[in-house]
């Protein structure tokens, strides 16, 4: 049987550990334990109407119980960051390009995979199980968002339409579709299964929400497929379907009252679709690292930054090609950590998109496989400090079949973390070098004219 004292301390304990993430509390309160054991010392109730009322002296021989349960405790901490991954979500297959268009006519050439690969995604899965990261993390599983979860943003009438589209196979890879109820552009391919594989995505990021924000795990890593960032209530965009983060960003509020919710896209495109759904909502703050003047056209400039009730909502940091490592890391630390702290968000999500590595043939951003796991480090000290741990990374973008992995790798350390000591893929190239620790004149100018702009609204 335990004594009052022991119950007082192990309520004392529960109150701390629903407080603080399982990660930072255990290993001291474990030690705080043994210390005041050996010792002996007076502990204070805390029972509710009984504040402050001193206990009897605790003897090492009686807080034996408390140690164990805090022992069996911190062994759980290793499956404490989820994993989401479902089979379904390759079922997206985007195919591949043999074909050269001409003014006149056309010819074919051996086929190359289309840039958003389920290649990628495979390598991706096989990479985090190869290096025990999966082994570290505890499943998540996805499932289908319903039709009510994705008409938060999208339309009943666009669901209904890419449905239809996808079952009857009328899209021609390579052209805008277009009709009443939507449309989907040029890029984004469809095959027999991308509207379930859509569903899934969705739905596994929601599912992603309800385990962090039920404690069942304390963040979760997505790797998600298709992805969603572009979409926009009636239309597909640059390869998206459903956009996952603006649903999931609804259902947390919808579902479990949470009142702010900051998402940070740091996909080398812009995530006009996430822009587009809270452009005058005051309970999303939706932030944007990007290439300048990319894509897509027209969106993610900086003086775009809300209507309404959401002026000073939207926050856009359009970057130049060449920013790197460095340039990333100052718009966080500059930008991004000191608006956060300030808008203290109940949940964090992330848009994790890889596609702004120094490898990538999409962009010319420059970031490395170690300037990716410094900005998962920095937003899981964000989230630590603000909610509690709450942060789910969704992912998005990144179509360097062989650099991908290392950079999600990177990314999902942080999370569970442990630093697997990973070599970096061209650990010896100088390029990779020069990309850790180039800092231009032109990235300076950027950060200046973000910082006085957004400055106007938040205290950088």
């Amino acid at each position: 049987m335990l004594g009052g004292a022991q119950i007082a301390f192990m309520e004392l304990v529960v109150c701390f550990a629903v407080r603080i993430p399982v990660r930072v509390t255990l290993p001291i309160v474990l030690a705080a334990c043994r210390e005041m054991a050996l010792l002996a010392f007076e502990v204070k109730r805390c029972v509710p109407g009984q504040p402050g009322k001193p206990c009897r002296r605790v003897r090492f021989d009686h807080l034996f119980p408390v140690v164990r349960i805090i022992d069996t405790v911190k062994s759980m901490h290793i499956s404490r960051t989820g994993l989401i991954f479902d089979e379904r979500f390759l079922a997206h297959d985007t195919g591949v390009e043999d074909t050269v268009m001409m003014r006149r006519g056309s010819f074919r050439l051996s086929p190359v995979s289309h840039p958003s690969s389920t290649f990628i995604t495979k390598r991706v899965k096989e990479f985090l199980d190869g290096s025990g990261l999966t082994a570290q993390m505890l499943p998540v599983e996805a499932r289908a968002a319903t039709e009510d979860e994705v008409a938060a943003y999208h339309t009943h009438e666009y669901i209904a339409g890419m449905r239809g589209l996808v079952a009857s196979g009328a899209q021609v890879p390579g052209k805008m579709f277009q009709a009443s109820w939507g449309c989907v552009d040029e890029e984004t391919v469809l095959s027999p299964g991308s509207f379930t594989a859509a569903l899934y995505a969705t739905g596994g990021a929601l599912n992603a929400v309800s385990a962090v924000i039920e404690g069942h795990v304390h963040n979760a890593y997505a790797l998600l497929r298709p992805p969603g960032h572009h979409a926009m209530c009636n239309q597909a965009l640059g390869f998206c379907i459903f956009n996952d983060a603006v649903i999931a960003a609804h259902y947390a509020r919808n579902v479990y009252g949470l009142e702010r919710v900051m998402i940070v896209d740091w996909d080398v495109h812009h995530g006009n679709g996430i822009q587009d759904a809270f452009y005058q909502d005051a309970g999303v703050l939706a932030v944007s690292l990007h290439q300048e003047d990319w894509y897509p056209k027209g969106w993610g400039a900086l003086e775009q930054i809300g209507r309404g009730a959401g002026i000073g909502y939207t926050v856009n940091i359009p970057l130049p090609p060449g920013t790197g490592d460095r340039g990333y890391r100052a718009a966080f630390e500059q930008l991004i950590l000191p608006i956060g702290r300030q808008f203290c968000p109940q949940l964090i999500l992330i848009i994790a998109g890889q596609d702004a590595s120094w490898l990538d043939p999409v962009a010319h951003m420059m970031v490395t496989m170690d300037g990716y796991r410094q900005l998962s480090s920095l937003m899981v000290d964000l989230a630590g400090e603000v909610c509690a741990g709450r942060l789910v990374i969704l992912q998005a973008g990144g179509y360097s079949a062989r650099y991908v992995p290392y950079c999600t790798a990177a990314i999902v350390e942080p999370l569970v973390g442990i630093d697997l000591g990973v070599v970096d893929l061209y650990a010896t190239a100088p390029e990779l070098r020069r990309c850790q620790t180039i800092f231009s004149h032109e990235t300076q100018i950027a950060l200046d004219a973000a910082r006085s702009w957004h400055g106007q609204r938040w205290k950088l």
